[in-house]
């Protein structure tokens, strides 16, 4: 793992954790326990640089330091890159250093990697605000036997369950579609578009996964079996996600915000009896529909 990679991952742990404010000698021990040396010139850029990278951290006439997550744009985001950083250099270690050490790797076969080569491409095209055309294979059209060509505005890259895909503004709207199911990409030579990336980014912020909806965000109360509780702390359906009760009568209630759609749909479904949705009706009562569907099969 690369060591400034490292360093920053511990002192925004360590800020993340604080009760208060962090004095540099607090630091300094925090990244003695983690075996990287402290200097004090090498802490002086790093403040600089993630500061600059937009992490809302704060040095009170040098009493100490204190991040204010909240006030921090993408603050997962950000932390999330520099592990994915991290794991990279560890994997490329592992080839290029450490000829076994693949072996001790379990990777998921699920993790599609195809048409890879037109991530650069996509994400060249939306700096520079160039369209795209494509073939796009549809998975939901089933009765479509050849691939439709699409030409899109692209605003966004997404990961989504071991996938990508390039959010696009077409005639009808937002679009997504996922770079498995492209070929024959073509960066067009047209005038740049106007930059719609920051309002993709807000449908996408209500939505689980990828299906835009056209419900308005709205609260959605699920009550779960406290077994649940570990699970759905550690990995949250949704950003949202805020725990009403912590579990102590046995339940583990927490609200979501989101528009209702087809993938929540499917994360609900796979909890079975494991969760009630309490609110709202209409959700209640499309989960009821499903599993009584289900039963019926059986």
């Amino acid at each position: 793992m690369s060591l400034d990679i490292r360093r920053y991952l511990v002192i925004l742990e360590l800020l993340k954790n604080a009760d208060g404010l962090l004095t540099s000698q607090q630091i300094a021990a925090g990244l003695k326990r983690e075996g990287i040396i402290f200097k004090s010139s090498t802490f002086s850029r790093d403040y600089q640089f993630l500061v600059g990278l937009g992490f809302k951290i704060h040095n009170p006439k040098t009493k100490g330091y204190k991040i204010e997550i909240e006030d921090t744009e993408e603050f997962s985001f950000l932390t999330n890159l520099f592990k994915r950083i991290a794991l990279s250099n560890l994997l490329n270690k592992s080839i290029t250093l450490e000829n076994e050490t693949h072996k001790y790797l379990s990777l998921d076969d699920t993790s599609l990697v195809k048409n890879f080569q037109y991530f650069d491409l996509i994400l060249e095209a939306i700096k520079n605000r160039k369209e795209l055309s494509f073939e796009h294979s549809s998975f939901y059209h089933t009765g479509r036997k050849e691939p439709k060509t699409h030409t899109i505005k692209p605003q966004l890259l997404k990961e989504y369950q071991n996938r990508w895909y390039v959010v696009g503004e077409t005639e009808n709207g937002f679009r997504v579609f996922g770079l498995d199911r492209l070929s024959d990409l073509q960066v067009l030579d047209n005038k740049p578009f106007r930059n719609k990336t920051e309002e993709a980014n807000e449908k996408l912020s209500h939505t689980v996964g990828l299906n835009f909806s056209d419900y308005e965000p709205r609260h959605i109360v699920l009550r779960f079996d406290v077994s649940q509780k570990p699970y759905l702390e550690s990995l949250k359906l949704h950003r949202s996600q805020e725990e009403l009760t912590n579990g102590s009568n046995g339940f583990y209630t927490v609200k979501l915000f989101v528009s209702y759609n087809f993938e929540l749909k499917q994360q609900l479904l796979k909890y079975g009896s494991l969760v009630q949705v309490l609110e709202p009706d209409f959700v209640r009562a499309d989960i009821k529909a499903e599993l009584e569907k289900a039963f019926k099969a059986y």
